[in-house]
């Protein structure tokens, strides 16, 4: 499915692009990965950090392209394989924005290292991408 589908169905708005915003989500996004990989914060810490870090960069990405999600967080992550071509990482991604709101809604505790990880480390792919949209 394109932008384009995913507009058709209302997942996402056109919105006009913006180099200062699309720069202050990229730095906002590289402050929450440094912070996520402090290990003197908790774990739960982390994950919120690195999550949100994900979320800033695949905002980015698509306001770069034009969008914005209409009232579906979750979309920024399966647009990733439209605006910045991004592959089987965009499934982790939405498994945690899943754990992120069974934390937020349900208090669910998080706990899962590894998982942690994995979504730092694809922060790092998405740092390396997202900023060579400019």
């Amino acid at each position: 499915m394109t932008l384009e589908n995913l507009e058709q169905i209302a997942l996402l708005l056109p919105l006009k692009r913006s180099e200062v915003e699309f720069t202050q989500l990229v730095e906002k996004a590289r402050m929450l990965q440094i912070d996520s990989k402090r290990c003197e914060l908790s774990i739960q810490s982390r994950f919120h950090l690195a999550y949100e870090a994900s979320f800033a960069l695949a905002l980015a990405a698509l306001r770069w392209h034009g969008y914005r999600p209409s009232n579906k967080r979750y979309v920024v992550f399966q647009a990733l394989s439209h605006t910045i071509e991004l592959g089987s990482e965009v499934a982790l991604l939405s498994k945690a924005h899943s754990m992120r709101n069974e934390i937020e809604y349900d208090a669910e505790p998080f706990d899962d290292i590894k998982f942690l990880e994995e979504l730092i480390d694809i922060n790092e792919i998405l740092l390396d991408r997202v900023p060579l949209l400019q």
